[in-house]
């Protein structure tokens, strides 16, 4: 075995294989997808760190690791090495980076060791144990793996094993549903992220010594409702129920139809307007629990991920003969592969003059221009000073019998360096995913875009619903008008409301007349959206939107629809707040 602890393999062990093969009731099928994908989630999971308290390891060493800022979906650690209180190093790196370095080192703050991998070894205690304030705030109603395992019990060894394996199962798959797209982000809380990771743990070491391991009452309401009582689960249980009955019958027609009576509930809506913009129902469960989640405890878990920008962006990479390369994408540039410099976040800002995009990049010691022209070819200063990351140094992992290496992680830290820039030549086409955006930053529905392969496609094939563009512009962000127009734009695609009516459109964005033009394509009704300097979008005359409304469910669970249309003006559109 390696002398330092890696998370967990992205290669399953074949207990896992137990959360494909349960077979649920039709009414909470959708839902078990979700723990398919909470494996391979959970195999990027760590606890969060423990901040100016020392990790105690063996030979007298000790790693304090002093201030965190969220870096992608990991952090960037400061962190002091001491042995025998003598400064060793002080170093910058992912926090991801320092789990195995990490492993068997205790830190006063959680008397216990540190496994690098949260639950490791004996069954791991919930990050809901012992805490104040958990993010977010409902968590507090999870219990901890120690308690699940005293206190869900059943009439034979065997079945206190199937019954505590399902609880297992079913509580991470409740939060990981709870949060949204978040999940399908790699965006967990580090409490989520940690409560999860922990019941995925108890569940692989008690599968690997259960006999004929199985998740026996998965599914079966009584079950779930016996869970909440033990624990006493008040809110969860609302959420849980409100999303399983969100698509029962208001009633029966002769045909086995069951019609949709109006609704004015939050989450029902959320889940409707999900089926009516093509989505499928484990996209669509995502949506209304989110809701549901705002409706009764008052959380909004859109407010839980970093704002991305609004307006024109650029997607793609653009590669110098120098071997540069940026990477651009809504949250900012990565700029990589340029002597010791191997990458580097920068924010950056979009604009269209002279026939041409200027891309503003913010830089230190100063800022520069990359232009962006309508033949999709970019170009840049001849050189530049940029600021960004190195590798300092490397985590070695090696085989603690033979003393052999068997793998390394490298550490990093900041460096300036002269960048030759010039022409820049588009790299590949981006993959988009056609998605399913939220409604007014609440409806949260983005799950569906990962969740949708598994749901109808091959393993390792190309999910239908995405598709192919050249890097370039796009747009980002919500936009709407006096008149009731409002459209979200995503990578893909574009959600067009007008009054009732909602549909799914694609767009391009182009260079017209020197300014940049946003082209809507609404079916039969399509129009142009010139963006102004202060970031408004500005069109004339009127669009239809013709769209579709779920109106009853057949008796297979799946929905039945009945046209709809609405026409608004155009005008002046403006951001979102």
């Amino acid at each position: 075995m390696g002398s330092v602890s890696r998370l967990i393999s992205s290669s399953r062990p074949a207990s896992d294989s137990l959360f494909e093969g349960c077979r649920v009731r039709r009414r909470v099928a959708s839902l078990g997808g979700l723990a398919i994908f909470l494996a391979s989630t959970l195999a990027r999971s760590q606890a969060p760190p423990v901040l100016n308290s020392p990790y105690v390891c063996a030979n007298g060493i000790t790693y304090t690791v002093t201030v965190c800022k969220p870096f992608g979906a990991d952090q960037w650690c400061e962190t002091t090495e001491k042995q025998n209180g003598n400064l060793v190093t002080s170093m910058d790196s992912t926090w991801s980076s320092m789990t195995g370095r990490l492993k068997g080192c205790t830190n006063a703050a959680n008397s216990k060791p540190s496994s690098g991998t949260p639950g490791a070894g004996a069954p791991p205690q919930s990050a809901a144990v012992g805490q104040q304030a958990l993010n977010p705030p409902y968590l507090k109603e999870f219990p901890s793996v120690d308690q699940i395992m005293t206190q869900v019990k059943g009439s034979s060894p065997q079945d206190t094993a199937y019954r505590q394996l399902t609880a297992l199962h079913e509580f991470a798959q409740m939060i990981t549903a709870l949060a949204g797209p978040r999940m399908a982000q790699n965006r967990l809380t580090p409490d989520e992220a940690r409560i999860v990771t922990n019941y995925f743990n108890a569940y692989q070491n008690l599968a690997k010594s259960t006999t004929n391991p199985q998740d026996a009452y998965a599914g079966k309401s009584d079950f779930t409702a016996g869970l909440f009582t033990i624990f006493s689960m008040p809110t969860i249980q609302k959420l849980w129920e409100q999303s399983n009955n969100m698509a029962s019958a208001q009633g029966t027609n002769s045909h086995g139809a069951q019609q949709l009576a109006p609704t004015t509930d939050p989450a029902q809506i959320a889940a409707r307007r999900c089926f009516e913009l093509g989505g499928s129902g484990l996209q669509c469960v995502g949506a209304g629990m989110g809701t549901g989640l705002k409706q009764l405890i008052g959380i909004d878990l859109s407010a839980l991920t970093a704002t991305s920008k609004s307006g024109l962006i650029v997607l793609g990479t653009f590669t110098a003969s120098s071997g540069l390369v940026f990477s651009f994408d809504d949250t900012g540039v990565d700029i990589s592969n340029c002597g010791k410099m191997v990458r580097g976040l920068h924010s950056y800002s979009l604009t269209a003059s002279g026939g041409k995009y200027l891309i503003k990049i913010d830089n230190q010691p100063q800022g520069f221009v990359v232009t962006l022209g309508p033949d999709g070819k970019a170009s840049g200063p001849v050189a530049q000073d940029i600021t960004g990351q190195q590798v300092t140094g490397y985590e070695v992992t090696t085989n603690l019998k033979t003393g052999a290496e068997v793998g390394r992680t490298p550490l990093y830290g900041p460096i300036a360096v002269h960048c030759n820039i010039g022409a820049l030549a588009p790299g590949p086409k981006v993959v988009v995913d056609a998605g399913l955006p939220s409604s007014g930053g609440t409806v949260l529905s983005a799950i569906g875009s990962v969740l949708g392969g598994l749901a109808g496609g091959s393993a390792g094939g190309t999910n239908p619903g995405q598709f192919s563009l050249p890097p370039g512009p796009r747009m980002a962000g919500v936009f709407a008008g006096a008149g009731g127009l409002k459209i979200q734009f995503n990578n893909g695609n574009a959600v067009i409301d007008c009054a009732q009516a909602h549909v799914l459109a694609p767009y391009d964005v182009s260079l017209q007349g020197g300014s940049a033009v946003v082209s809507v394509k609404n079916g039969s009704s399509p129009f142009n959206l010139t963006v102004q300097a202060s970031g408004a979008l500005s069109g004339s005359g009127t669009t239809t939107v013709s769209g579709k409304l779920m109106t009853a469910m057949d008796d297979n669970a799946n929905p039945i629809f009945a046209p709809t249309s609405a026409s608004c003006p155009v005008g002046t559109l403006t951001a979102a707040k």
